[in-house]
């Protein structure tokens, strides 16, 4: 048992140190996760050294600070999801709780079964709740799901064993009257117990890892002020409809954006006035887009729309657009500014490139500027349906 005890000590003090790495990353929890490994692998390590020794103070002064280490795990888990951590009175309520019992059923009234029923149960209760917050907050979790799915798991299963391990002390059914009694059931439930609590912070580990690789890969797909596609993104969508067995006249439609006197209205009422019209333009433009459209931000106030429409489709898109930007307001310090934009639109062409396709909707948002803003035009409407990129 002293084997298995130092074994896990040892197994979460090696990742106490990538969890303080990972606090860098931002991700909620981190410094609970921190603290609860500390405290565990400090507490587990002791109690190996108090089994060494054979002191009967091992199990009076290793429960108290275990239950709070994972008092500590769930409130980091809680911060994950995006809810509040437990509150530090009820922490301590807890703790004090759990420490009178034990001291109870160790000094003055000595009963293993009680002490076991306490300490174990509250374990069992506290590992439950964390697989039930993760359960609850699957979708605020971001992350990959496998690894929220590991994380319910694997503090379910040490749940249930903690369980299992009272069930045993009431119904005396392994006869154990000790922690490291050599029964065969007490062995086998204590060493799985013990082994499989670093499994936890492994599981808290995965989830932060997961988290920032899902930040990472939504960075480089989506526009961080607005959500809209990034112009990357953007662009990787575009090009499947350029290749030559796809593309036909008619298939597809670019419709390039722009957001009309956004450079005034930035000077007269700050950036972050700024930022706002932005996200209330893509917030606006995306409820009337078709499901399929891909919508990204290629710069600025510049915005591209790839649709598979016709022309004369594109076009009525295009217009409901305008009237609902015009009639959606944004507001700002009590005041109420009507947004407008210009559209240019290209049909996608056999043999275009992205930059053919986008220099022809240049020219025809070109033409929408110079001819008033707040309208539509259609690039092979205007002269320049066969001009290439230069």
């Amino acid at each position: 048992m002293i084997f298995i005890l130092s074994a896990s000590a040892v197994a979460i003090a090696i990742m106490l140190p990538i969890l303080l790495c990972l606090r860098t990353s931002g991700v909620p929890g981190l410094s609970y996760f921190s603290a609860s490994a500390a405290l565990a692998s400090i507490t587990i390590a002791l109690s190996a050294g108090g089994e060494l020794i054979q002191s009967n103070l091992v199990p009076l002064l290793s429960t108290p600070p275990m239950i709070l280490a994972v008092l500590l795990l769930l409130s980091g888990f809680r911060k994950f999801v995006s809810r509040p951590a437990l509150h530090p009175l009820a922490v301590i309520g807890v703790v004090l709780v759990v420490a009178g019992f034990n001291t109870v059923f160790s000094v003055v009234q000595e009963s293993f079964v009680r002490r076991t029923f306490v300490a174990a149960g509250s374990a069992a209760v506290i590992l439950a709740a964390i697989a039930w917050t993760m359960l609850h907050g699957w979708r605020e979790a971001n992350a990959p799901k496998t690894f929220i799915l590991f994380a319910i798991i694997s503090s379910a299963a040490v749940s249930v064993l903690f369980l299992l391990r009272c069930v045993t002390a009431v119904t005396g059914i392994d006869g154990a009257t000790h922690f490291t009694d050599p029964t065969p059931w007490n062995l086998a439930t204590s060493s799985i117990r013990i082994l499989a609590f670093p499994i936890l912070y492994l599981s808290a580990i995965l989830l932060v890892l997961g988290r920032t690789i899902t930040r990472q890969e939504r960075s480089l797909t989506y526009d961080d002020l607005t959500g809209a596609l990034s112009r990357r993104a953007f662009f990787d969508a575009v090009a499947p409809q350029l290749d030559h067995g796809r593309a036909y006249p008619g298939d597809a439609v670019l419709l390039f954006l722009d957001l009309d006197h956004f450079k005034q209205l930035n000077d007269r009422y700050g950036h972050e006035a700024g930022d706002r019209a932005l996200r209330h333009f893509v917030e606006v433009v995306s409820k009337v887009l078709p499901l399929q459209a891909k919508f990204g931000r290629l710069g600025g106030e510049e915005f591209g729309i790839l649709l598979r429409a016709s022309s004369p489709a594109a076009i009525s898109i295009a217009d409901t657009i305008l009237n609902v930007l015009r009639n959606t307001p944004l507001h700002i310090d009590g005041q109420s500014l009507p947004l407008t934009a210009s559209i240019g639109i290209a049909t996608l062409q056999p043999g275009d490139t992205i930059g053919d396709v986008l220099k022809r909707a240049d020219a025809a948002l070109f033409q929408a500027k110079t001819g008033g803003r707040d309208r539509v035009y259609l690039a092979e409407s205007c002269g320049v349906s066969l001009e290439r990129a230069m």
